[in-house]
């Protein structure tokens, strides 16, 4: 039997009112070469008579014997794959119709890239348009930040894949991302810059209800790569980046501490170059800019923390530190002008 360009691995627990939509979103691709790998994790509503009902000889269901969790079927299937590529999907969003198509096609035209994902469109509890970094390099260093991929749109080559597959035991939910990040270790990884996949927010995500565990793993993985570039790494520099990652407004964020963990990247960077210097540096202005302005309760302390670290100065934080600056005299300057 001839392998099938793509082997999509779809795994479900407990999803029977969303897994028609995601499975008829995949069996409807204009790839039309591919198996759907539908691993169900023991579930105990209907999704495996939800399954059943679908009669498209390219779909090849297992049952666990037992509950593996997301990473562990996640496993099974990668190791039942027989197609070129590898795509990944979950049970209860919807890939649009060309999305198989265009990342194949992307990785056939891009020898050198391992994996690629794409931008997501949210659904449900609110709608948006989430917009990943697509070039290799930019990838390389918003990991080190931030988790650029969304899962369900991942594909990536089987030559790519990390031997052993996600590592749960050790990063728990974060399994995806240390995935990424081994990945990307190894060779370029991209985004395409458009909507493939329609993503659906709603209470029962994983995302949602076990955020914390998922953290846990995050923490982790950040470690990982904060070695990797600086050697020892202390925990309040390792809390510094997390805070980076979380991106959460709290009443004492520790500007001061990400400010130094920042200076220090950059000169570590410049020594190694482990990413690209101008990459680098940039992204971390960013992000500099946004914590000094956005995060830092007091005016006068923004302030010493924008003069304090002159390399991580940009444009970007002397205008928002200005705006924010001013923004208490705007109800005065509009009350003076003439009617």
């Amino acid at each position: 039997m001839t392998p099938p360009r793509v082997s999509v691995v779809l795994c479900v627990y407990n999803q029977a009112d969303y897994l028609p939509e995601a499975m008829g979103s995949i069996l409807g691709q204009t790839l039309t070469d591919l198996e759907l790998i539908v691993v169900d994790d023991g579930s105990t509503d209907s999704s495996p008579e939800v399954i059943h009902r679908f009669t498209d000889p390219r779909i090849r269901y297992v049952r666990n014997e037992r509950n593996l969790g997301h990473a562990g079927s996640l496993n099974r299937g990668r190791a039942l794959a027989r197609g070129r590529y590898l795509a990944i999907m979950d049970s209860d969003d919807i890939s649009l119709p060309e999305r198989l198509a265009r990342q194949a096609d992307f990785l056939d035209a891009h020898p050198d890239v391992a994996m690629c994902g794409s931008w997501v469109e949210t659904f449900g509890a609110r709608t948006e348009v989430r917009r990943f970094p697509t070039e290799p390099a930019a990838l390389a260093v918003h990991l080190l930040l931030s988790c650029p991929f969304s899962t369900p749109t991942v594909m990536l080559r089987q030559a790519a894949t990390v031997p052993g597959g996600f590592d749960f035991d050790r990063f728990g939910l974060a399994f995806d991302y240390a995935c990424w990040v081994d990945v990307a270790n190894r060779a370029p990884v991209a985004n395409l810059p458009e909507v493939l996949l329609k993503y659906r927010l709603h209470a029962g995500q994983t995302t949602v209800s076990r955020r914390a565990a998922q953290l846990a793993g995050t923490r982790l993985v950040l470690r990982r790569q904060l070695e990797a570039l600086l050697g020892e790494v202390s925990e309040a520099e390792l809390d510094a980046l997390m805070y980076v990652f979380v991106n959460e407004v709290s009443d004492e964020p520790p500007t001061a501490a990400i400010g130094w963990l920042f200076a220090r990247l950059r000169r570590a960077n410049r020594q190694r170059r482990r990413y690209d210097p101008a990459v680098l540096d940039a992204l971390l202005a960013e992000k500099w800019a946004h914590i000094v302005t956005a995060h830092e309760p007091a005016v006068g302390a923004m302030w010493g923390q924008a003069v304090r670290y002159p390399a991580l100065w940009s444009w970007a934080l002397g205008r928002d530190a200005i705006r924010r600056t001013l923004r208490p005299f705007k109800p005065w300057f509009w009350k003076q002008r003439p009617v």
